[in-house]
């Protein structure tokens, strides 16, 4: 059984449909329905063929389901975050977002045993946690928060997962928790809302563009606080913006946006000659 999706195909197509929607919602609704397709094709693979030992089986549990799933409840989480955090007012999105950190710090203290066994590279207990044969509802960590289907799933393989996500989970929430700061900050008489109506891409390079060329307080600005200052200007999720500025380099046009700008600005100075 050969499995054929690869980590950085998934972690590109799932940048894809970030950089896709203008809606984070509506991007995050995307990748989840995206992931439960790679685990549905994955589930209907081992019913068919199953697998040839138990080495491919450990493999499968412990590395190329748990990345799909990985993001699955990542991405399950943001959307409940977004979902739920307060509308407005700095002290009560602050303490909501310090209750979910304090929340999946708790997790992870309540699992640091399996915790300490993945991040040490440990196989001694593999066949125990990432097979079916010790599959019960007595050994099933957190059966009774997902359908568990006893073919494809393992004792221990969903709360790899969820540590692996809530890992992910921590860095958003730090990230969170300093844009509720900056906006709290930025004092307007009415809100201000910006709708950016084209890609994220061009975005990226807009805010590059601006804090490489020294525009804003002399270059001393890091990109991460302009990058959050344009996510809460726009109410846009700009991800794994140095990911995408790599994807920039590598295009036949890297300054495609930059150079459109310059167009219309000549078209329109031209125009007003004429």
């Amino acid at each position: 059984m050969d499995f054929q999706i690869t980590k950085e195909e998934i972690e590109a197509e799932i940048l894809r449909i970030e950089q896709t929607f203008l809606n984070k919602l509506s991007a995050y609704n995307k990748i989840i329905s995206y992931c439960r397709e790679i685990l549905e094709s994955y589930r209907k693979e081992i019913r068919l063929n199953d697998f040839q030992d138990i080495a491919s089986e450990i493999l499968f549990f412990k590395k190329q389901k748990a990345l799909p799933l990985t993001y699955l409840i990542y991405y399950e989480n943001r959307l409940s975050i977004e979902l739920e955090i307060p509308s407005a007012g700095e002290a009560f999105r602050q303490k909501f977002i310090f209750k979910m950190i304090e929340r999946t710090n708790s997790f992870f203290f309540a699992h640091k045993n399996f915790l300490q066994y993945m991040a040490l590279d440990q196989e001694y207990l593999d066949e125990f946690y990432f097979t079916r044969r010790f599959t019960s509802k007595n050994h099933m960590i957190n059966y009774k928060n997902y359908e568990r289907d006893p073919l494809f799933s393992t004792s221990h393989d969903l709360l790899l997962s969820e540590l692996n996500s809530h890992k992910f989970l921590l860095q958003y929430l730090n990230k969170l928790s300093v844009q509720v700061k900056l906006s709290s900050s930025l004092v307007f008489e009415e809100p201000i809302k910006i709708k950016w109506t084209t890609s994220k891409v061009a975005l990226t390079e807009l805010v590059y563009a601006l804090q490489l060329s020294g525009a804003i307080n002399n270059g001393n600005t890091t990109l991460k606080d302009l990058f959050s200052i344009f996510e809460i200007l726009t109410g846009l999720d700009m991800g794994d913006y140095h990911h995408t500025f790599l994807k920039l380099r590598g295009r036949s046009e890297p300054l495609k946006f930059i150079e459109k700008m310059k167009n219309s600005m000549l078209e329109h100075m031209a125009g007003l000659d004429a």
